[in-house]
């Protein structure tokens, strides 16, 4: 019986590894090429903190943002209590890893940072500390229409 357990074992060990293996190779490697150049149309789930319109724990955020090459971001995100997105303006982006954050133009939403993976034109992924989710799509060139 002892022989059998340690057979099981050895042999679930191995079947885990090669999938363990299996799925860290095949999780697709996010580069900042990917991202730089393209506008990003997405939505994002962050913890409410004093000074966000609403109530609840979670505020969405419906943004867009013009990414640069150079870390640079033009930035826009819907204000409900106008009705409308704000002004387009400057912020930073930054990629780590597959980390992703992008300062907003709202209070007390900045930075939101989530582990993303992008599968063509789709973007999506969560963050923890603090908690964000982010979803969206990537489209070539600048389409929030000001000067980059």
């Amino acid at each position: 019986m002892k022989r059998t357990y340690k057979v099981l074992v050895a042999l679930s060990s191995i079947a885990w590894g090669s999938v363990t293996t299996v799925m860290a190779a095949g999780a697709p490697m996010v580069a900042a090429s990917q991202l730089a150049g393209n506008t990003l149309s997405a939505v994002a789930f962050v913890q409410r903190t004093p000074g966000m319109p609403g109530g609840g724990e979670l505020a969405r955020i419906m943004l867009q943002a013009y990414l640069g090459a150079d870390g640079r971001a033009l930035v826009r995100a819907w204000d409900p209590g106008r009705d409308a997105y704000t002004v387009p303006i400057e912020r930073r982006w930054t990629l780590s890893g597959s980390t992703f954050c992008l300062d907003l133009p709202i209070k007390g939403a900045n930075p939101v940072c989530a582990d993303i993976h992008i599968w063509g034109p789709r973007i999506a992924g969560v963050g923890a500390k603090p908690y964000a989710m982010l979803d969206g799509d990537l489209q070539p060139g600048n389409a929030l229409g000001g000067s980059r």
